[in-house]
Formats: C-alpha cells, sequence, structure tokens
C-alpha cells in the first residue's frame, strides 16, 4: 500500500489528504479439529470443500451440540454461518421430525441466506424448506407450515403470525433450534420489541413442549453476553475469540479540507478512478440511495472506458438485479460498486481489495463490517476513511486508532420500557390467557394492568387474562417505536414506515425531507389525530432540520452525587421552524406551527460548584457530548437531546442535562452513566484537537440547535469539561 501512495501522491489533483495511515498486521488462522459429535457426513462435507474449522467455529458447534444457548460475536467473512448450519442442519438429519426457526433482521438477507442452508442440506439428504414472510404466495404457506424443516423469516412477520400459532403447531412442537442472524441488529426500540417477541414465542413453545436450543450470531459486539441476556431473558455463551485469517489491512484517513476547492464528494469520486485505474476492485459505502446513483455515475463520467465495471447497489432493486450484481462482484466482472448499508450485512460477495467509507456508518460495529468487506481470503486490503461535516466523523478523523482497534459500543435495549411492554402483553394475551406466573417474568404486577382491564382491551378469566380489544393487538404495537401512539408514513396509499408520534412530530412535520431505505421523500402533510404522514417522491438534493426549543425538568433522580445525577426527567419540546440545507449549507428557515410535545424519560446531568458558568461555554459543551454519545452506547446522536443552563431550577447549578428522546427512555442514559468519566474526556479530548478556533460543525455547532447555535464558546466549553474531569473524574 505505500507504492499506491507514492502513486497517489504523483496525481495533479491531490492534495495531501491522507493525513494519517494505520497498518493492521495481519492474523494467521487458528484451526481446531471438529468436535466429536460431528456425524460422519457433515465431516465428508468439509473434505469435499477443502475445509478446515477455525477454532470458534469448532468451539461454537460443540456448544451447540451440548444443547447450550450461543452468542458467536466474531468479525466479518469469519464463517459464522457455517459455524450453525452445520450442527443445526446435522441434527435435523439424524431427526426426522426436528425443526428449526431462523430470524433474519432484512428479508433481502434470508434470500441471500437460504441458498448456502439449501445446498448444505442437499449434500446432508435433508430438504431444508423455504422463506415464509409477507412475500410468501398464500398457496405455498401450508404446505410450509406442514412440511418444512427449516423456515426462514424476520421478526416483522414472526410478530404478525405468532396470534395464528394454532396453524403452526406441529412446526412448533418439533422446533429444536432458533436461530438469530445479525443480531447486533437488535438494539435500541426495535431490539427491545424483538425481545418481548421472542417472550411470546418462548411461552408458546412452553404450551407445545418444545425447548430449542437458541443460536445468536453477531457482528463484534462491546458486551455480546449482555445483548443475548437482554434478548433471550437469559444466559447465552459467548464465543469472542476469532480463528479466522485476516490479512494486512491499512487504513487511509482522509481530510477533505485540505483540497478547500473542491467537496468531499468530487473528492471521492477522484479517489475512487484512481484506485479503479490501479486495478483494485473497490466497494464505496455512502449514507443514501441518492448518493450511492450519483456518485456511480459521476466515476463513470470520470472513467468512461470502464463504465460497465461501475454498478450502484441499494434497496429497492429487484432481487434479480441484486443478485446478478452480487455475482459481478464475486467474479470480478465489476470493478466498483457504490452501495448503501444494504451491503453492510453478510451477503456473499467474496473478497474485495479496496472499502472507502463515505462518512461514519453510526456504529463502530457497523464501521467494522463495512471495513471487513475489503481484504477476505487472507488478502491484503486497503480503507479509506472520508468524514463528513459532523463531530463524530471529525472525532475519528483526529483519534484513527480508535475507529480502528477501539472497543464497540455498549449495547442498549430496553425490554422493560412499560409502555412497550404493556402492547407486548395484548399481544400475548390474544395469543394464549396470561396467567400471573408469566406477568412476573416481565416484572409487571397485575395492578399495573388495572387501567387496560377497565378500558376493555384485557379482560379475566378463569383461564388467565385475554385480549378483548376490536381490532388485532399486533396493529397496536409495531416492533420498532416506543410510543403508544403512531402515524404511518403513507406513499401512494402504501405504508412506508410506522413512527411514533414524537418522532414524527420532530422528524415528518408539513415540508420536511425524510429518506426510507435511502430514498427521499417529502411530507405533505401531517395529520396527528388520523396518526397519518403523506409523503410524495422528492428528486431535489434537499435535506431539512427541526428547529426545536426544550425545557426539562427532573422529576425523580436515582442517583444524587457531588458533579453528577441522573433519574426521570421530564420534557416539553416544541418546533417552531425548520431549516431547509442544500449539501449541508443553510437555504432559507420556514415557520412552523405544531403542538408542543411533552413526555417523561430518563436523563443524566453534569453540575458545576460555581455559581456561575458562561452560557456559551454550557451550550458548546452540551452539543460536543450529544454529538460523542455514538461513541459509547449504540444510539444515534439524533435518540438524545440536551438543554444547558447556568441555573436550573431543580439543580440549582449551572447544569447540562442529557435526556433521551423517547418516552420512557430505552437505557442510552444508564449506559453513559457507567462510562461518564470517559464520555467526559473524550469530548475535551476533540474539543482540543478541533482545529478550529471559534467552534464548527466538527465540533460544537449542531443543525438541530433551537437557537441557532447562540451563544457559543468553544475554549470555553472545553475548559469547563476539563474541569469537571479534575474536580469528578473519579465518580465517572
Amino acid at each position: 500500500m505505500r507504492a499506491l501512495l507514492s502513486q497517489l501522491e504523483r496525481e495533479g489533483w491531490y492534495r495531501g489528504q491522507v493525513v494519517r495511515t494505520v497498518e493492521v498486521p495481519p492474523r494467521p488462522a487458528v484451526y481446531a479439529p471438529p468436535p466429536p459429535e460431528l456425524p460422519e457426513a457433515a465431516k465428508a462435507w468439509l473434505a469435499v470443500q477443502g475445509l478446515w474449522l477455525f477454532r470458534h467455529q469448532a468451539e461454537a458447534m460443540a456448544a451447540i451440540f451440548a444443547g447450550e444457548d450461543v452468542i458467536l460475536a466474531t468479525g466479518p467473512s469469519s464463517g459464522k454461518t457455517l459455524a450453525m448450519a452445520l450442527p443445526i442442519l446435522a441434527r435435523l438429519a439424524e431427526d426426522p421430525e426436528g425443526t428449526a426457526l431462523l430470524l433474519y433482521p432484512l428479508k433481502a438477507l434470508a434470500q441471500d441466506q437460504l441458498g448456502k442452508w439449501q445446498k448444505l442440506g442437499a449434500f446432508l439428504g435433508m430438504d431444508v424448506g423455504g422463506i415464509y414472510d409477507g412475500d410468501t404466495p398464500a398457496h405455498l404457506r401450508p404446505k410450509l407450515r406442514g412440511k418444512a424443516r427449516l423456515l426462514l423469516t424476520n421478526p416483522y412477520a414472526l410478530h404478525q403470525y405468532l396470534e395464528w400459532h394454532h396453524l403452526w403447531a406441529p412446526f412448533l412442537a418439533r422446533l429444536r433450534y432458533v436461530v438469530l442472524d445479525e443480531a447486533h441488529w437488535y438494539q435500541g426500540a426495535f431490539g427491545s420489541g424483538v425481545a418481548l417477541l421472542l417472550w411470546r414465542l418462548g411461552r408458546l413453545l412452553r404450551r407445545y413442549g418444545a425447548k430449542p436450543t437458541f443460536v445468536l450470531a453477531s457482528a463484534t459486539s462491546g458486551d455480546p453476553a449482555g445483548l443475548a441476556r437482554a434478548l433471550l431473558g437469559r444466559e447465552a455463551r459467548p464465543i469472542t475469540e476469532d480463528g479466522s485469517p485476516q490479512g494486512a489491512r491499512t487504513w487511509w484517513f482522509w481530510d477533505p479540507d485540505r483540497d478547500p476547492k473542491a467537496s468531499a464528494f468530487a473528492q471521492v469520486v477522484q479517489l475512487a478512478r484512481f484506485l479503479l485505474e490501479a486495478g483494485l476492485q473497490t466497494l464505496v459505502f455512502v449514507p443514501s440511495r441518492r448518493m450511492a446513483e450519483a456518485l456511480s455515475a459521476a466515476v463513470r463520467a470520470a472513467a468512461p472506458h470502464l463504465g460497465e465495471k461501475i454498478a450502484a447497489y441499494r434497496a429497492g432493486y429487484l432481487p434479480e438485479e441484486r443478485r446478478a450484481l452480487e455475482a459481478g462482484l464475486r467474479e470480478g466482472s465489476l470493478r466498483l460498486v457504490v452501495s448503501t448499508c444494504a451491503l453492510e450485512l453478510g451477503v456473499d460477495i467474496g473478497g474485495l481489495d479496496a472499502v472507502i467509507l463515505m462518512g461514519y456508518p453510526g456504529s463502530l460495529a457497523s464501521a467494522r463490517q463495512q471495513a471487513g468487506r475489503a481484504g477476505r481470503a487472507g488478502r491484503p486490503a486497503l480503507v479509506v476513511y472520508v468524514p463528513e461535516e459532523d463531530p463524530l466523523d471529525s472525532y475519528f478523523l483526529h483519534h484513527p486508532e480508535e475507529l480502528v482497534f477501539g472497543p464497540v459500543e455498549l449495547p442498549v435495549l430496553n425490554p422493560r420500557h412499560r409502555g412497550l411492554l404493556f402492547r407486548h402483553v395484548l399481544c400475548a394475551a390474544a395469543e394464549l390467557p396470561l396467567r400471573p406466573e408469566e406477568l412476573g417474568e416481565l416484572g409487571v404486577q397485575e395492578e399495573e394492568l388495572a387501567p387496560l382491564l377497565k378500558a376493555g382491551p384485557l379482560a379475566r378469566t378463569p383461564a388467565g387474562l385475554v385480549y378483548a380489544g376490536r381490532t388485532r393487538a399486533v396493529e397496536n404495537a409495531p416492533l420498532d417505536a416506543l410510543s403508544s401512539r403512531q402515524v404511518r408514513l403513507l406513499w401512494q396509499g402504501e405504508t412506508l414506515e410506522v413512527w411514533d408520534e414524537v418522532r414524527a412530530r420532530r422528524e415528518a412535520f408539513p415540508g420536511a425531507v425524510l429518506l426510507h431505505q435511502g430514498q427521499p421523500f417529502r411530507v405533505r402533510a401531517l395529520d396527528l389525530e388520523a396518526g397519518v404522514a403523506e409523503l410524495e417522491e422528492f428528486p431535489e438534493d434537499y435535506t431539512t432540520k427541526a428547529v426545536t426549543t426544550e425545557t426539562v425538568r427532573i422529576l425523580k433522580p436515582e442517583v444524587q452525587q457531588e458533579g453528577l445525577g441522573f433519574g426521570w426527567v421530564e420534557v416539553r419540546e416544541e418546533v417552531r421552524a425548520y431549516k431547509v440545507l442544500s449539501r449541508g449549507r443553510l437555504v432559507e428557515v420556514r415557520p412552523l406551527s405544531l403542538p408542543p410535545v411533552e413526555f417523561q424519560t430518563e436523563g443524566i446531568w453534569l453540575l458545576w460548584p460555581t455559581p456561575w458558568e458562561e452560557p456559551g461555554a454550557l451550550h458548546g459543551a452540551e452539543h460536543a457530548l450529544v454529538a460523542l454519545v455514538p461513541l459509547l452506547v449504540g444510539a444515534s446522536a439524533k435518540d438524545v437531546g440536551g438543554i444547558s443552563t447556568p441555573h436550573h431550577p431543580d439543580t440549582q447549578k449551572p447544569t447540562i442535562l442529557i435526556y433521551e428522546g423517547f418516552p420512557g427512555g430505552i437505557g442510552i442514559s444508564r449506559a453513559l452513566l457507567s462510562r461518564v468519566g470517559e464520555w467526559v474526556r473524550r469530548t475535551a479530548e476533540h474539543l482540543a484537537r478541533c482545529p478550529c478556533e471559534a467552534g464548527c460543525p466538527r465540533c460544537v455547532l449542531s443543525a438541530r440547535c433551537g437557537s441557532g447555535n447562540q451563544p457559543m464558546d468553544k475554549g470555553g466549553a472545553r475548559a469547563i469539561l476539563e474541569r469537571w474531569r479534575e474536580r469528578y473524574g473519579p465518580v465517572g
């Protein structure tokens, strides 16, 4: 890669943008013999394929054969599918009655993985089955339920089917294994809903006498055992020592500001063309569908002689189009592909020479997954990180080792969220009568359900609590929303997504531009009473940001220490206007008139003992702390809000309060509490490293700020964070 960098430095357009390089040494494979329980037919398949088991694969197989619940958390292309599929299919081949249920977070991923399971099943003499989801033709469903040994689906579909479990009785009664692939996706509101979905599945399985083994596969996680515990409600054995080989990997950290005359987009076009012409098969990850199409077109224009070797890949393509693109990458006929995160997950595309990350993808787990697409099969590889104008993106430009080697964020989910939990209680009561001891599994006291019993959706019978609502319980319990009031995003009569009302007020206001699977839409109308936001396609290159003002009261502190507090808060948010931006630049501010949002959630607050701190310093520190939340927990900066004041009425001190943007919270503040000292330290260090003088979008300026980023004092922000560290650092 040094020769390649020297070649780049001779390019006329290059301005020294590679400001840091980080070398990751190669990692040799660590092999282990197959577990003795592996049948001879399975060993024969390994021999035919010329495969030796890596240590983590053999360890996972032994645990699965022993009936242990397992979470396998290793890197990309480490053979997690084989580690699950071989023992499960081998056992099912020996047990003609047994079945298995495989859950994938995305339909496209289930389609990709089905072929792998079918090929291995065919060698072992077993007809695997197929996919059962909303796209499965109605006439095929009875046969799949009745005869399939193995079914692939997704949590959204399973959520709908559990009420009709009597149709699934033969399959469920014989269930031996439940697989959750890409388990790191199950975080936040979605992960909390999936955890409750699995609890509902578990009580049905007890009804049918099934006791399956749960097998989870995940990208590298900050706490795989904790993630499994939160999802399953019980312990699972974590397997994290990756025995697969990895070739040497070089990271280039690219500073677009080295060429102020060219945008980051234009620089990535030149960089992609350079790598393409240098013979490196390259994958570029971008944040949206629109950018995938625009960037691939721009590279084709820059290298017209290679146009047929360049393509875009995104959700929304027909399955046969996606399969053709994936085959082109595997076979090498495609040399450069620009993709959204659709290629981040376990779709088989073979090994690539280079990956460009255009912007930080939101989590270290995702960044490592995307980077792991390069250098497969032990070959050397290049990863280029190109930050956008964002504090978190900028942080990693100045702290490259943390992006490459740093600890992965803690997973955050809260299955005990009361609003979400009670909606799943209603779903469970619609599936089977609920008994008091089952409520105890959720930590719910029966008296907490009195409002539901009084209002009518829940009724008491001799068999237990049953659902008595007029509509299906699942219709009022979307998996990925916490609020009981929902807003459907409608386009041409089709529901694209369902959001909770709090999020809809912030992001689906009239005139807002939003992305669905990378495709831009504009909100034409928002009717909160009907719970509908009407969308229209929006071809213009604009984005929008709500301008909000917040007031936050502390209701019930659970932790009160010198300099630090944590507990329940009440938030009142008002969206008074929104900004229209073009490529990050402000075009105009348009007024809005929406009723305020009020909700209770969890928050964490920092205090200073002085009678007064400059408002600009507190304001800058608040923005920087919010921006770096995703460094520590599996959440987006959009999932939290903040206020700062020289004198908060509930603390009587200068205060910065960071709160969760979800009614009831999902555990972000609690996770931050456990790492607050590190959070403050890393934020102060980032402010020290940012080269600007008065503040910029890479450190303290925020497009979400309701006061126009005024007052603002970057130097003061760094100073008060340093003082907090010096005085209270041991607290964190």
